[in-house]
């Protein structure tokens, strides 16, 4: 008895292993496989570009010293084919400002540079700002000439008008 409950079990054995490997396989092959696709993107529209102008109220021209005074942008977010550009729009004629006295119809004046050395042309690009800094890539300082000692007494005045505007690099 011992000898066919062994072979029994053996039996049983080997039926059920040849079961799982039968129901195995035809679970394998049992459907085809299946595809499917997904699309994928990503869209990022550039921020609208903006930049804020600091320009100074006034600066005090010397008779006898060259005065430096500044001129940027106190904020700026320009995607990157771009940058602000500050320009004179009026008030400097040959590189020259000129500042009168109405009261005795005088006037005197003062050669501006971005060197000091060499005035500015009429409409000329005194400063340029890229990305997302306040610190000019070209430009940015303005020197003014002594007006010199021979100036007469009086109070003059004038005024140079910027414009600045966002371009492609």
């Amino acid at each position: 008895m011992m000898k066919n409950r062994k072979y029994l079990t053996k039996g049983l054995a080997g039926v059920l292993a040849a079961g799982m490997i039968a129901g195995g396989a035809l679970t394998a092959f049992a459907a085809d496989p299946q595809t499917g696709s997904m699309s994928v993107t990503f869209t990022k529209t550039a921020p609208d570009s903006t930049f804020t102008l600091s320009i100074p109220s006034s600066v005090t021209l010397l008779e006898d010293k060259e005065v430096t005074e500044k001129v940027g942008l106190s904020a700026i977010s320009v995607a990157d084919t771009e940058k602000v550009q500050i320009r004179v729009a009026s008030g400097i004629t040959n590189g020259q400002v000129t500042l009168t006295d109405n009261d005795i119809s005088r006037s005197v004046s003062s050669t501006v540079s971005l060197d000091g050395t060499t005035a500015i042309g009429n409409n000329a690009v005194v400063a340029e700002f890229s990305g997302t800094s306040t610190t000019p890539t070209t430009g940015g300082t303005l020197h003014f000439s002594a007006v010199g000692i021979d100036a007469e007494v009086g109070n003059y005045t004038g005024t140079i008008t910027f414009e600045a505007s966002i371009v492609d690099k």
